[in-house]
């Protein structure tokens, strides 16, 4: 059975978002905060089945526009920015001295941006499939040919021929398909939507077979999710460049867990090996047969991994 919340709740409306929040665990444990993933995915349960809720008070919440948060999708006065200001109102409302801090992918940036901005309230970092939001990351994984298009040639050619047809290239589409959603009709912006999942949603594994979405599939959930994506996405994730590598010094002895998967195309693991070069208390997990979604054996691994870090870095 899925654990079930002690408490679910609202932040006070700010900036016409409402932020949905949730805690599991014991509550009076030491505190963890989960970043999920994206821009645009949402907590999910699975979030929390790596920590001991006997011990530990685990806090989800959904940024801006995704998840349970409100409205869906809606992209006004959401910035990597606002995320970091809702997460010091969270652990301000919840009355928590000092967390831990975790996150995977998008969750591993807006955590090192955060950790940079409010240092002193953090116990540690622990953190997944590192993206860290230079240009170089972008461009390896959408933006320009020369990157994950050498391992996925045929993928490239179908999403080459989708922009074609909406009259844009990869260094421009996110720009100009966030427009086109906005100002489209129902059926273009399903078709968009499907498009740009069927690009980043088959290069997670490599344990299945590359998958298509059709727009006749695409829920309302789906169009939120893509367009604060593609939000970010165009507005270079609202990252300056190389802002998180020129900001460490401010974090470099936080205890901090990385756990990559040796395999991951999306988010290569240089960008795991760049970030522990600058950190002076950092342990670090290759997992040795993952890719950006981890397997089997690569989520127990990193379950135990930060069951023992957090038993070794606890009060």
């Amino acid at each position: 059975m899925n654990p079930k919340p002690f408490s679910t709740n609202y932040l006070s409306e700010l900036d016409g978002h409402k932020v949905y929040y949730q805690e599991y665990g014991n509550p009076k444990g030491e505190a963890i905060v989960v970043l999920h993933g994206g821009p645009g995915d949402k907590s999910k349960i699975k979030h929390i089945n790596k920590f001991d809720l006997d011990k530990y008070r685990v806090i989800l919440f959904d940024q801006r526009g995704c998840g349970k948060s409100e409205p869906a999708g809606e992209i006004l006065s959401n910035t990597l920015q606002d995320i970091i200001i809702d997460i010091e109102r969270i652990r301000n409302v919840l009355q928590i001295s000092k967390w831990y801090v975790v996150g995977g992918s998008w969750g591993s940036t807006v955590a090192l941006a955060y950790t940079e901005t409010y240092p002193k309230y953090i116990k540690g970092l622990l953190l997944t499939s590192i993206f860290l939001g230079r240009q170089v990351d972008v461009d390896w994984s959408f933006a320009k040919s020369g990157g994950i298009d050498k391992i996925f040639p045929d993928l490239w050619q179908a999403r080459s021929g989708f922009l074609k047809k909406y009259l844009t290239s990869p260094e421009k589409a996110a720009t100009t398909l966030l427009k086109k959603i906005n100002k489209g009709s129902q059926e273009i912006t399903e078709e968009i939507v499907a498009g740009v999942m069927n690009w980043e949603g088959n290069l997670m594994t490599s344990q299945s077979d590359i998958n298509f979405v059709e727009p006749i599939d695409i829920t309302e959930e789906n169009i939120a999710s893509v367009k604060i994506f593609l939000h970010y996405e165009a507005n270079h994730f609202f990252l300056a460049p190389n802002q998180l590598i020129k900001n460490i010094s401010v974090i470099e002895d936080i205890p901090t867990i990385l756990v990559h998967g040796r395999y991951d195309l999306l988010c290569p693991i240089d960008q795991m090996w760049e970030l522990q070069k600058k950190l002076n208390n950092v342990e670090i997990v290759i997992l040795p047969t993952s890719n950006h979604r981890l397997t089997a054996d690569g989520e127990l691994a990193r379950k135990y991994a930060f069951r023992y870090f957090l038993e070794n870095n606890s009060k």
